[in-house]
């Protein structure tokens, strides 16, 4: 069963106009939305979501490196939790936080909980490279006593035979002693490096994989008497007692091959973690289901943060000026490209995938195969949009050498269409409907103002599918300028606004108290929150505490009907020069316009 981990929180900096850290929230059931005005930011934000999931996942095609950081912020559940750590007493909220590091991939663990117990295994590993080491010393003293006893030069009259059957020396074997020693101590700094922290933080990279020796046997050896060649007269006063010789020779040789399949045995379980720490750390690697906990948890971490990830932009951003084309000054984004590399990324299985897109990510000339283009025909014409279905009677593909294949659409009327000349609306849809039937549970959707040339009642329509896409298990994420693109439920609302220090995001909590105060208008709040973020603190402050004390006479009296305390309304009052200001949060001021009766907008100065 595999583990099922869910982002609560993507923190963001560094990226275009986010400087400072901006936080969006995602929630089960609910899509995460974000409105604005136009330059504030949120197709950076969303740009910026897209290149996480770029960094941690399976896509292939040209990755800039991004000065990007972001942290984020995963649950994995109790039960999930107790499946990966089935010894262990697990904390009812698991929760934990992964890191980016260069090239925008998560590279850290930070947890107090889950971090001690991924250790253990790591330092498994390098108690191993520990042992090895050992054992590798214990060998080469066994070889150098055979070898040498207490003399300067090999002792004669024995031969060493390898695992080949065939003669060797005993510096050859002493050299390959070494290489091992040698590997076994790289591999085990390199996880010293690598994985050993503070107790709540764990960074984990790239492996580079452990060499050691392509078959760990060569370091076998089995010694065979050599009969000396004696002269005739040496004979008469040289006796060998040729059987003695060969039972100390056996009695050496079973030692000499215990010692050396202990060495085997840990050669080999070295490699077999060294092999499984690389795949849990590669992209493209498939870890078996038998193998550790900390293999498991990491390659559950870049599924999650990775996951497959569908970016549709706003009709309006793909408007390209002054292209390398001298015949053609302007175009309009061609959507044919999108669907084709959404069907290259999620559908096509072809042994030309990695190349097709390559040559597309690179905008070189290429071609489909005839087959392959079948299969693209016939997957369009499988997600034909269902409102369309009475207008045509198929869809086409037909390739020119070193263009994307067109998409035609062959009307009722006989008439046959290029996709990327209809209205900008059948566009948007059409490629919204391709990408949305080819997710899967578990799947990211970004889009960038949704819907934003359909009518209403079509706009309405694409959030009921979007939120039943969030009840299938694939998150969307989108921007919006349209007020049929609300979830009546206004927790997922992010509202992202331009400072003067750049793109920031403000959440708000008081959904009650917002919707009496701006008449359930999610844009006057957003209208509301810009005019608190600019305006005279002081002045504000100061208006608030008159108010307040006009209508309840003392402040003990407001601060019982407002339930807050005595020392915060007498703050308001001080000077911003103090220490003690404190201007009041805007759910305060809410709550004084609401028990007040007064107008937000007259407590909140310009």
């Amino acid at each position: 069963m595999e583990v099922y981990m869910r982002i609560t929180k993507i923190e963001i900096t560094n990226y275009k106009s986010i400087k400072e850290p901006v936080e969006i929230n995602l929630y089960n059931g609910l899509p995460t939305v974000l409105i604005g005005k136009n330059g504030s930011g949120k197709t950076n934000i969303l740009e910026a979501l897209s290149a996480i999931a770029e960094a941690n996942g399976n896509y292939f095609g040209l990755r800039k490196e991004l000065s990007m950081s972001y942290k984020v912020h995963i649950r994995l559940e109790k039960e999930d939790a107790e499946r990966l750590f089935p010894s262990k007493s697990i904390d009812e909220k698991c929760e934990f936080v992964a890191c980016s590091g260069e090239g925008c991939k998560i590279n850290r663990i930070e947890s107090e909980y889950l971090v001690p117990l991924l250790r253990m295994e790591i330092d498994e590993i390098s108690e191993l490279a520990g042992e090895l080491k050992d054992a590798l010393d214990t060998y080469t003293k066994q070889l150098n006593k055979i070898a040498y006893g207490e003399n300067e030069h090999p002792l004669q009259g024995l031969q060493i035979i390898n695992f080949k059957n065939s003669t060797t020396s005993y510096d050859f074997l002493k050299r390959q002693v070494e290489l091992v020693i040698r590997e076994a101590e790289k591999f085990a700094g390199f996880v010293k490096e690598n994985f050993a922290a503070e107790e709540s933080f764990m960074k984990f990279g790239y492996v580079d994989y452990y060499y050691g020796l392509n078959n760990p046997e060569q370091l076998s050896f089995k010694l065979h008497y050599v009969k000396p060649d004696l002269a005739p007269f040496e004979e008469k006063f040289i006796t060998v007692n040729e059987a003695a010789i060969k039972r100390e020779i056996t009695k050496i040789n079973k030692a000499s091959k215990a010692a050396c399949n202990k060495v085997t045995d840990l050669l080999h379980e070295l490699d077999e973690r060294a092999k499984r720490l690389k795949a849990a750390l590669s992209d493209n690697q498939i870890i078996s289901d038998n193998s550790g906990v900390f293999y498991k948890f990491i390659r559950e971490v870049r599924n999650c943060v990775g996951a497959k990830c569908a970016f549709l932009r706003n009709e309006s951003s793909d408007v390209i000026f002054k292209t390398d084309d001298p015949e053609r000054e302007s175009f309009r984004g061609d959507r044919s490209r999108v669907i084709l590399q959404t069907y290259l990324n999620r559908v096509y299985t072809g042994p030309d995938k990695e190349e097709i897109q390559k040559q597309i990510s690179e905008n070189k000339d290429f071609s489909l195969s005839e087959a392959a283009l079948n299969e693209f025909e016939e997957s369009l014409n499988e997600h034909i949009p269902e409102f369309e279905n009475g207008m045509y009677d198929r869809i086409s593909v037909e390739q020119s050498d070193g263009k994307i294949p067109a998409i035609l659409l062959h009307e009722k009327s006989g008439e046959i269409v290029d996709l990327n000349s209809t209205s900008a609306g059948r566009r948007w849809y059409f490629t919204y409907y391709f990408m949305k039937n080819t997710l899967k549970n578990g799947d990211l959707f970004i889009i960038d103002e949704p819907a934003a040339m359909l009518h209403p009642i079509a706009q309405k329509e694409i959030l009921k599918e979007m939120l039943e896409l969030e009840h299938q298990g694939i998150k969307v994420i989108y921007s919006t300028h349209s007020p049929y693109l609300i979830p009546r439920d206004w927790k997922s609302m992010h509202f992202v606004m331009m400072t003067d220090g750049g793109t920031t995001v403000t959440k708000e909590n008081k959904y009650d108290s917002l919707k009496q105060v701006t008449g359930g208008d999610i844009f006057d709040l957003q209208e509301l929150l810009e005019r608190y973020q600019k305006c005279d603190k002081e002045a504000v402050a100061h208006q608030c505490y008159y108010v307040v004390l006009d209508a309840f006479g003392n402040i003990d009296e407001a601060a019982e009907q407002l339930n807050l305390g005595v020392s915060a309304i007498e703050s308001w009052r001080k000077s911003i020069n103090s220490k003690k200001f404190r201007c009041p949060k805007l759910e305060n001021i809410i709550l004084i316009a609401e028990k007040t009766e007064q107008k937000i907008t007259d407590l909140l100065q310009d």
